[in-house]
């Protein structure tokens, strides 16, 4: 029998050698493997994964983010509510890619790449690259309706919005460091006054709508399964959304075969599943008796991020450890920011971001150069992390 701590680095580096095949599948597969290396009863773990209101709930959730965004983009909403907002020139290049960061479509970043281009058609094609990418993300950081922030709420047990006013430190240093980097040598134009910003509004509300009722659920109705507020608020997104859009419920079918709804919900299920046969494995008590310091739990977070090229993946595995290591049910907020933030930062940047290969294809340019641009802001974050987590242990 193949040691359970063995076992387990043999498991990771499967997922890390298929990390650009379907991950839902590749961690499903990878799962089972790890169960059958350790001998933990997988279908009790699989019983135990579909019956958990909470991920069934989460499961759902997550099938109807991608559904919402599909709209938003068949539709024309999102590209309405940009072209009304009428910025300079620096704001729209920060925003437009945002706000499309927003939906979790296939090829996302093709369609805030023309725009980008549209903008500022005199500019570096590596620096439109990197402002695309980077600032498709800053949003994302802290959107209550990410599946990622979805899930790590689960894995660390923090509540979703104490994570939303936690990462509101690194998505300004995010902000700040992307204008200083990528924006500031971008030529100033005139702000256009012919705004409606009516229209704006109209257009955000089914990307708000769930957010505010799921916020407002958890606030006056703290019940067993949270996830159910979202799950409400994003039914009433859609449905709002497609009134807006002047679809029917018949256009969800299209919607969903386009966007590939299955791999969401299968994803977390696989997640999960994985970690259920983690906890049963004996592993975490081995990596317990190991005690890393967490300055390198930050820096595996970096590398699992650029070498997966994900957020989910290297959090369902860290997280955890994290948890048992300090015999803790919660993460602390602090702690959880720093290596969250660790993982994101290395996702930016690895040639197995499908946003960044896409925006180097749409620029016709190669990941060397475009890379010169976008390592600029991720390193100088990552200093700043890192620079802080060190100051902070001097403090203390």
């Amino acid at each position: 029998m193949i040691p359970p701590l063995l076992s387990f680095l043999l498991v990771i580096a499967l997922i890390l050698i298929f990390s650009k095949k379907e991950l839902s599948v590749v961690l499903g597969i990878s799962a089972i493997i790890f169960g059958l290396l350790t001998q933990v009863n997988i279908i009790n773990s699989m019983i135990e994964v579909i019956i958990d209101p909470s991920i069934v709930l989460l499961a759902l959730s997550v099938l109807l983010i991608p559904i919402l965004g599909g709209i938003m983009e068949e539709s024309g909403l999102m590209l309405e509510l940009i072209q009304n907002m009428k910025v300079s020139k620096k704001v729209a290049l920060m925003v437009s890619p945002a706000l499309f960061g927003l939906l979790p479509v296939a090829g996302g970043a093709l369609m805030s790449a023309p725009i980008v281009d549209q903008i500022d058609p005199a500019l570096d094609s590596n620096r439109k690259v990197a402002i695309n990418v980077w600032y498709r993300h800053v949003l994302i950081l802290i959107y209550p309706l990410s599946s990622t922030l979805l899930v790590v709420s689960v894995l660390s047990g923090i509540s979703l919005y104490l994570i939303v006013l936690g990462l509101l430190i690194p998505f300004i240093l995010m902000v700040f460091v992307g204008y200083f980097t990528l924006l500031k040598p971008v030529g100033k134009s005139k702000e256009s006054t012919n705004r409606n910003l009516k229209r704006v509004f109209h257009n955000l509300i089914p990307l708000i709508i769930a957010p505010i009722i799921d916020f407002l659920g958890r606030l006056f109705f703290p019940i067993i399964f949270p996830e159910m507020f979202i799950f409400i608020g994003l039914i009433i997104s859609i449905s709002i959304a497609l009134k807006f859009a002047k679809m029917n419920v018949f256009n969800i079918k299209e919607i969903s075969r386009k966007m590939k709804v299955w791999r969401f919900p299968l994803l977390i299920i696989s997640m999960f599943l994985f970690l259920s046969i983690f906890l049963e494995s004996g592993v975490p008590e081995q990596i317990s008796d190991l005690n890393l310091p967490f300055a390198l739990f930050i820096s595996i977070g970096f590398f699992l991020g650029f070498t997966t090229g994900r957020v989910q993946l290297p959090s369902s595995i860290l997280i955890p450890i994290y948890l048992i290591q300090n015999l803790v049910l919660s993460m602390p907020i602090i702690d959880f920011v720093f290596l969250y933030f660790a993982i994101f930062l290395g996702y930016l940047i690895t040639p197995l971001h499908p946003c960044l290969a896409y925006s180097i294809n749409y620029f016709k340019t190669n990941y060397k150069k475009s890379f010169k641009e976008v390592v600029k802001p991720t390193l100088i974050c990552f200093g700043i992390l890192y620079a802080v987590f060190f100051l902070m242990l001097l403090v203390n």
